[in-house]
């Protein structure tokens, strides 16, 4: 009978048995692991469903929506443009204004037929009911029932107390809004019938949404040829097409920020977990020799290792793509995608566990290298190579610190590179966040004071002007009457206009603005090429025009048409949008586009005297909220005006803020987390491996005092390591990225870097109190067991 070995046959049970009693013996090194495979598969997962639920919701916005809208037209224009055969669906619009309701919020009356609650379904949602039809029947929001009359429901009956809408009207229908979530503007939807019963009502203020037969195949050029021609059979002016549209058919999605953080985060997941089971493995080496020497081969060693950080990496896995996708469904429902989400937690699992699997490589090497004679020999800390070693150190709890913090190299430098990583892209974000704050960039739009009026109506402004523009010498007077108004500063005078080339079917929409003697020498100061516009055949256009149409540059004609007429100019000049700041309201999309001289309008509008746009309102600081309080009345009495306020705009900038940079500083932070974890499992470690050494330290003279002193020293090498890496690193990065976005946002100008102080200050209070977290656990776990129970450890 000849004897077999134990590891001979088939041992894969036995390499698995060994595996779980492996790693129930390492509980700390397990979590650590699994928190750290949790949150790289967490980031990157949310990565992709965060980019993937974006890309659904724009394609809500564009797909099976509308292609392009008809405004200043009548209501047989629509029942036409409804008959044609080109068109699968035209939407009914009618936008009749805000009005002030004596309760106190703002009512937005707007007609639409069902075929335009579709088309408009991502932003006026019919819940429930159905659209008004007759006259006393009305849609209303459903944040305004529950706020202003949470006991009435569909069939019941509502009082409305706004100027133009006054009486008792039956409820039909819910909806939902996006501006009702953001403001305290309501949206009501009345009937046709209503509608031309009001007061301002006009015949020419319907507008259609048309949505094309085959829309996938043709492209914007073909609708705009269909539209022009439709137009002109019509005798319509040209729509305007949808721009959102074509951009999500005509531009790929990009996903080089998705590629960067998962970079990143691969990174900082590789280097943790790497150095988590390099120490695990280091730790346990005698253990590897103990199994060599009774016939375990090199082979079943890899598989076990393998086999322990395969398991671990299953768990975290699971766990962080749970996470991730439950995470994405709250920030953003509305791009829930079912197939998305798997696919993007498919190819997290993929992504992730080849990260663990190269992790894990070199360690395992390790493992398995380790003969059962060095394995019994192997100290953690020792070096094969030889060294010389310095004589003249003086032994005292700081140096000795010090020395710990350099004795591991490898270790030493993973734990900076884990923990600096966070804190330069915290450093960087910071520092950029810092450049563009809220209130510097609204300032832009507000130069002279922190209120604006200006005109806000649903008609063109060629048309309003030439009934008579409210922005008049009478409205001047009412205002400057207010007490606390120390001046009105006209800023604008500008039309809306469109500009057509040979090229160019569809046009170019935008605000032309007049160019006065007032402003002519800041324009100027915009101009990139060519020259400013001195006589009627003129116009400055945007410089980013000329770059998206080629056709469009110094000296080209193109046609400039202004309400329905037109007028054949040339570019004289191009100038820098960036630097142009004149826009309303959150997402200024008045800003101008055009600049031409007075005489220019006056060749097609020579009746039109006054043009104002746009008013700055300078107030008395002190009487801010009466003053605000009056000119929000002033405004609500006319259909055609609006107040811009600064602090309102700087909300909406720190709402974006929030999103954009708050949402990366949170990545900077979560990253940073990947150090944390790898210098807390360092530690924990090291009062393992550590404790023979202590106790021998102990037993020679050393106080427990001067031994905190020693791990608090190690810990402030680490922290002053990481900070100044952070600091050498990160600040030089965050000078020409915030000298870019200087640059992108304050129209070319430079701002001074400033450092981001409170930031960084954060960053190394969030260090010191880890470290002396740290040493004080040390210490109290030190305690518990007696100098002669540590010393006989060493067997």
């Amino acid at each position: 009978m000849t004897m077999k070995w134990p590891f001979e046959n088939d041992t894969n049970n036995i390499v698995k048995k060994l595996a779980k009693k492996n790693m129930k013996s390492e509980k700390r090194r397990n979590i650590m692991v699994i928190i750290s495979v949790v949150l790289s598969t967490f980031l990157v997962c949310l990565s992709m469903d965060l980019t993937t639920s974006l890309i659904k919701i724009q394609r809500d916005k564009a797909v099976d929506t509308y292609e392009a809208c008809y405004t200043n037209i009548t209501e047989q224009n629509v029942t036409d443009l409804k008959n044609l055969p080109e068109f699968a669906r035209v939407g009914e619009y009618y936008i009749f204004g805000e009005e002030r309701d004596s309760n106190g919020y703002n009512a937005s009356y707007v007609y639409c037929d069902k075929d335009m609650i579709y088309t408009a379904r991502n932003q006026l949602n019919l819940v429930s009911g159905e659209i008004p039809l007759k006259k006393n029947e009305i849609a209303v929001s459903n944040g305004w029932l529950s706020k202003y009359n949470s006991n009435k429901k569909i069939g019941d009956f509502i009082q409305l107390n706004s100027k133009n809408l006054k009486g008792k009207y039956k409820i039909v229908g819910l909806v939902d809004s996006l501006d009702d979530e953001k403001s305290s503007t309501y949206s009501f939807l009345i009937s046709k019938a209503t509608l031309k019963s009001l007061n301002g009502y006009n015949e020419k203020g319907y507008r259609a949404y048309v949505h094309f037969k085959n829309d996938t195949h043709l492209n914007k050029d073909t609708m705009s040829t269909q539209c022009k021609e439709i137009s002109e059979k019509l005798n319509l002016s040209m729509p305007s097409m949808n721009t959102n549209y074509f951009k999500f058919y005509e531009n790929r999605a990009s996903f080089s920020s998705l590629f960067i953080i998962s970079i990143l985060v691969l990174a900082g997941g590789y280097v943790v977990i790497q150095s988590i089971f390099r120490i695990s493995i280091n730790d346990k080496i005698q253990n590897y020799g103990q199994l060599r020497t009774i016939g375990t081969t090199s082979k079943q060693v890899r598989k076990m290792v393998k086999k322990e950080g395969h398991w671990l990496a299953s768990i975290g896995i699971l766990l962080g793509v749970l996470m991730a996708s439950i995470t994405c469904y709250i920030m953003l429902p509305k791009g829930f995608d079912p197939l998305m989400y798997a696919i993007a937690a498919i190819l997290s699992i993929i992504v992730c566990w080849i990260m663990v699997s190269i992790s894990i490589r070199k360690p395992v090497k390790i493992a398995t290298k380790v003969s059962p004679i060095e394995a019994v020999t192997f100290s953690f800390n020792s070096d094969n190579t030889i060294t010389s070693r310095r004589k003249n150190i003086k032994l005292n709890p700081i140096s000795m610190g010090v020395e710990n913090f350099k004795r591991d190299k490898k270790r030493m430098v993973s734990i900076i590179a884990s923990l600096s990583f966070g804190g330069i892209l915290l450093l960087i974000i910071s520092a950029v966040f810092l450049t563009r704050s809220p209130e510097k960039f609204v300032r832009q739009y507000f130069p002279n004071s922190d209120y604006r009026v200006y005109v806000d109506s649903d008609i063109s402004e060629i048309e309003l002007f030439s009934s008579g523009n409210p922005l008049n010498d009478n409205l001047k007077k009412k205002i400057l009457s207010i007490d606390g108004v120390t001046d009105v500063i006209e800023d604008r005078e500008a039309i809306f206009a469109r500009m057509t080339s040979s090229k160019t079917f569809s046009g170019i929409a935008g605000m032309c603005d007049i160019i006065t003697d007032e402003n002519f020498s800041e324009i100027q100061d915009y101009l990139i090429e060519g020259k400013m516009p001195t006589d009627s055949n003129s116009i400055l256009v945007a410089k980013l025009i000329s770059n998206r149409f080629p056709e469009i540059k110094v000296g080209s004609k193109v046609n400039l048409i202004l309400d329905e007429k037109s007028i054949t100019v040339t570019v004289s000049g191009l100038y820098d949008h960036l630097k142009v700041t004149n826009g309303h309201d959150k997402l200024a999309i008045d800003s101008t586009q055009f600049f031409t001289t007075k005489s220019t309008i006056n060749k097609l509008f020579p009746n039109v005297d006054n043009y104002n746009y746009s008013w700055s309102v300078v107030i008395d600081p002190e009487k801010e909220k009466s003053v605000e309080k009056t000119l929000d009345n002033i405004v609500a009495e006319s259909n055609n005006l609006s107040l811009d306020k600064f602090k309102d705009r700087v909300e909406y900038e720190k709402m974006v803020n929030e999103i954009s940079f708050g949402g990366l500083q949170i990545l900077s932070w979560l990253i940073f987390l990947f150090g944390v974890i790898n210098l807390i499992n360092t530690t924990l470690s090291n009062q393992i491996s550590r404790k023979v050494e202590n106790s021998i330290l102990r037993s020679i003279g050393l106080t427990e005092k001067q031994l905190y002193k020693m791990y608090v020293t190690e810990g402030l090498c680490y922290l002053f390591a990481a900070t100044i890496v952070t600091v050498i690193v990160g600040t030089p990065i965050s000078i020409v990225a915030c000298r870019k976005v200087s640059t992108a946002a304050f129209a070319g100008r430079v701002l001074p870097y400033q450092f981001p102080i409170f930031d960084m200050g954060l960053f190394v209070l969030v260090l010191f109190i880890l470290e002396f977290v740290l040493a004080t656990w040390s210490i109290r776990k030190y305690r518990q067991q007696s100098l002669i129970e540590q010393m006989q450890s060493r067997e």
